[in-house]
């Protein structure tokens, strides 16, 4: 076995759960000799599309075996209302990564359905027969997936995608990542038009055979960037953005991440990649990587407030983005969303109302950090002893919209992060426009010129997220240490709804609206929100 030259028993595991590796010297209760095999599938599916379920099985071509047999049972209130025999005949499994999504036909089912993945392993002449994986420890619960009946709110220059995820190009000890081509195919049953795939700098640059050992000719890199291009070709209606989420040192001197979209030059970030140990210190600074980034490229901070652990701080040198290292020239915004809405959010959230404040045009995100994991993520729990399974920082559970006028690409969404045309939203929509008194119409991310504004916007939810409950209109100024609320309105007790304000003599720079859902009567008996980035006023007419 490979010795213990890394600490990446000390990472957060998002991905998939790699189960073979082990120390030297030391046991793994979750090791087994047969592939990791996983069964995935979105949390929600859009009206009118099948249910995509994907079949992973990981490390074959080291641990062979036939599969044998696979049976889906779709249940409904405790009911098997379908079951499905989903091979015909067993298939040979011998390589790194296999991946196949199966189309199940869900008629004219609506609402929350249970998914029961059973598949049969012949291994070493024996069989075992398991339910959505085949690890140690694991619940092996069936999947939980929405099938709504009402399609995701959107305007019709509105595209919603998950800007901060992982593929199987991140792969090392304990975690891997999905198929770039599968992520888009149960992404669009889940109604997202795009997502950025952002993997780490200190993963692309490996060896194809080995996540130990580093390649300078960077094979993974070449191979990620010729599939991203081959996808764009050949799929309508849908853009897969490349990124890389590089490692650098902040002011201070600790190791934070970066996503740069669009970026088609590698750069390179090891610092806090615990592939020789006790190696933390990172090739670059935010400064030298905001210079490195790609023509068209745009850059924002990671998870930008998000706690570090206590021996991430101490042996991989991680830290967080500082209010000084957010004003760096040439820095688009920062994720302040990344999942689920903790003390990470709340933190990221105060951080980016003190940039707009200070005149920073700080654009913010939503994203979840998702590697694979549309339905449920396991984790090594205790490393190499357990499995840990959650149910946050799903695929496209937290979203970004971006406002395009004209076709979807990868260009176009980029062009929009930049121009911080954007919300950020786990359900419900707004769109929002700001009209000068000579006519002159600016949407968010713009600067409209005028003393007084009339300000218009459009909110959408569904049944599936909650009735509009509370709207906030929010305006700052430059200058001064708190923003205001200028109107707020609640219990709307509606799916939409349409307001104007005036806005006269205004002595606010900026304007931007938040909207909370009822957790009453929708699909999770939680609330949902969405938040606008600004639009920017300069009333020096």
């Amino acid at each position: 076995m490979i010795a213990p030259t890394n600490s990446y028993w000390l990472l957060p595991f998002f991905l998939y759960a790699e189960t073979h590796y082990r120390f030297r010297y030391f046991l793994s209760f979750l090791k087994k000799d047969e592939p990791e095999v996983i069964a995935d599938l979105p949390h929600r599916v859009e009206p009118g599309h099948s249910l995509p379920v994907l079949i992973l099985a990981k490390d074959a071509h080291t641990y062979p075996c036939v599969l044998r047999q696979i049976t889906l049972e779709l249940r409904q209130h405790n009911n098997v209302v379908q079951r499905f025999d989903l091979l015909k005949q067993p298939i040979v499994l011998n390589q790194k990564l296999f991946s196949h999504i199966f189309q199940i036909d869900r008629s004219e089912l609506t609402g929350w359905l249970d998914v029961d993945v059973s598949f049969t392993l012949e291994a070493h002449g024996e069989t075992s027969t398991y339910h959505n994986d085949n690890h140690k420890t694991s619940s092996r619960r069936p999947l939980s997936v929405f099938l709504s009946p009402h399609p995701l709110p959107r305007f019709p220059c509105l595209h919603v995608g998950d800007p901060h995820t992982h593929s199987s190009y991140t792969e090392d000890q304990v975690e891997f990542g999905s198929p770039i081509n599968a992520s888009r195919d149960l992404s669009r049953a889940m109604g997202l038009s795009f997502f950025c795939v952002t993997d780490h700098s200190y993963d692309l640059d490996d060896k194809l055979d080995s996540f130990l050992d580093n390649d300078p000719s960077l094979p993974k890199w070449v191979s990620f960037q010729n599939e991203v291009d081959s996808l764009n070709s050949n799929t309508e209606d849908f853009a897969i953005v490349r990124g890389e989420e590089v490692t650098c040192e902040n002011d201070a001197g600790k190791n934070v991440h970066f996503l740069v979209f669009g970026q088609k030059e590698f750069i390179r970030g090891s610092g806090d990649g615990a592939e020789q140990w006790l190696r933390k210190k990172s090739e670059h600074t935010i400064v030298e990587v905001l210079r490195a980034k790609s023509t068209g490229a745009t850059a924002f901070a990671a998870h930008a407030q998000e706690p570090v652990p206590f021996l991430q701080r101490l042996l991989l040198g991680r830290g967080v983005w500082s209010f000084r290292d957010l004003q760096n020239e040439g820095l688009a915004g920062l994720q302040i969303v990344n999942g689920k809405l903790d003390v990470g959010f709340e933190q990221s959230y105060h951080m980016w109302a003190r940039l707009l404040l200070s005149g920073i045009r700080a654009c913010a995100i939503a994203g979840n950090d998702a590697h694979g994991n549309f339905n449920r993520y396991r984790q090594i729990g205790i490393p190499f002893l357990s499995i840990r399974e959650q149910h946050h920082q799903l695929f496209g559970k937290w979203r970004t919209g971006i406002f395009i006028e004209g076709a979807l690409s990868e260009k176009s969404v980029l062009l929009a992060l930049a121009q911080g045309r954007t919300i950020m939203t786990d359900g419900p929509v707004v769109q929002m426009s700001a009209m000068s008194s000579d006519g002159q119409i600016i949407g968010i991310g713009g600067t409209i010129r005028a003393d007084s504004i009339r300000l218009s916007i459009d909110i959408l939810s569904s049944e599936e997220f909650g009735e509009i409950d509370a709207v906030r209109v929010i305006v700052g100024k430059v200058g001064t240490t708190t923003e205001q609320t200028a109107f707020r309105f609640e219990g709307n007790q509606s799916f939409s709804l349409q307001k104007d304000f005036l806005l006269d003599r205004i002595s606010a720079t900026y304007v931007r609206v938040e909207v909370t859902t009822s957790d009453s009567g929708n699909c999770d008996g939680e609330q949902h929100f969405c938040f606008t980035n600004p639009i920017w006023i300069d009333a020096n007419v």
